[in-house]
């Protein structure tokens, strides 16, 4: 082989290596940069497994805090949205709180709404968390709370539920979802579909039980359970619903946003394994950018919202955001790179062939 076309290997496999991460994200880019921006949300997440996926299009989620005083506060919450919380009065102390006798729902009591300006920082702090927290967040608020040993108003019990409404087992997902009042649809009637359903998880976290902390090792999970369309489930993690699945399941969001006074709903193609991804929250804000011509040709991208007090999180919503939505074509990108740059060091060196520079001997006298 000529010594010309030996030293353009490198080089070229790495112009295919551009041209080929350029088609990869073909759609993407031209979307991206010549297509329409528009503010949108996600409204849904798919849980794509090998043969079947999940598609969640609702959460409700009721929280019952208890305080070691013996109060109470419930707090419910459809889709993440806080509906007004509820103060239940002081009926036990926390030595009379028992992970074993809970208190029975349906027991008639005065209730107190509540603001949530009446609530003290760290109360809305640990709502907040534990509303869209796995266990594991939920053990450490827990955990945080019982630190402070003195204070009545510590969080020593959680209660917490969700429901999730939406489509189970379903074959094959759609690319493009229909949309009534702002929830997404599988075909055009919800209850006319075979796949339409809801997963409950019931869970109870409690420190109050020494006896129980120890023989469980510390972890104050004392209940937990999960149903599907009401029938008992052992998920792959004692987890809720967008953290008890294993790593090969798939969480792709559904996005939704208004084009040429229409309601736009999508699957991305950003996705994550093992778990949804932080960069596109569920029921958050994202941006999208799609064909005029086409709507349902769109991209979303992430908003990573204000670095705040939480500059750590914030960096890794950026990075998750960026990778999710580019870390293939990067890759592929940089790969050719490097054997250009490779490739044209060898052939600079060819041309210009490296010499040994020989010093005459000094003659003395």
């Amino acid at each position: 082989m000529p010594s010309f076309l030996r030293l353009s290997i490198l080089p070229l496999l790495g112009c295919l290596l551009l041209l080929g991460s350029s088609i990869w994200s073909k759609r993407e880019i031209n979307l991206r940069f010549s297509g329409k921006p528009a503010e949108g949300q996600i409204i849904g997440m798919v849980l794509q497994r090998d043969q079947s996926a999940d598609i969640l299009s609702a959460i409700d989620t009721s929280l019952v805090l208890t305080l070691a005083n013996g109060e109470r506060i419930n707090a419910d919450y459809a889709n993440y949205e806080l509906i007004t919380p509820r103060l239940l009065p002081a009926t036990k102390t926390a030595d009379d709180v028992s992970s074993s006798q809970p208190t029975p729902a349906t027991e008639p009591e005065p209730v107190t709404p509540a603001s949530t300006d009446s609530l003290s920082a760290a109360l809305r702090k640990t709502l907040d968390q534990v509303v869209r927290g796995n266990a594991e967040i939920v053990r450490w608020a827990l955990l945080r709370e019982s630190r402070k040993a003195p204070d009545p108003t510590r969080v020593v019990r959680i209660e917490k539920t969700e429901t999730v409404h939406g489509y189970l087992d379903v074959p094959q997902v759609p690319e493009v979802f229909d949309l009534k009042d702002g929830k997404l649809l599988l075909g055009k009637d919800d209850a006319a579909s075979p796949y339409a359903g809801k997963v409950r998880i019931h869970t109870v976290f409690d420190v109050t039980n020494a006896e129980v902390l120890k023989a469980q090792k510390g972890d104050s999970l004392i209940e937990y359970s999960y149903e599907r369309n009401g029938t008992s489930h052992t998920p792959a993690k004692k987890d809720f619903f967008l953290s008890a699945e294993p790593y090969s399941t798939q969480f792709r969001p559904v996005f939704a946003f208004e084009a040429n006074d229409l309601a736009v709903a999508r699957l991305s193609h950003i996705g994550r394994h093992g778990g949804a991804t932080l960069a596109l929250r569920l029921y958050g804000d994202c941006r999208v950018y799609y064909d005029l011509n086409r709507p349902e040709e769109a991209v979303v991208t992430a908003i990573p919202g204000p670095i705040g007090d939480d500059p750590l999180g914030w960096f890794s919503r950026v990075c998750e955001g960026l990778f999710g939505q580019w870390g293939s074509t990067a890759l592929i990108a940089i790969a050719g790179l490097l054997f250009i740059i490779t490739g044209l060091f060898f052939i600079s060196l060819a041309i210009f062939p490296y010499r040994k520079v020989v010093m005459a001997p000094s003659q003395e006298g």
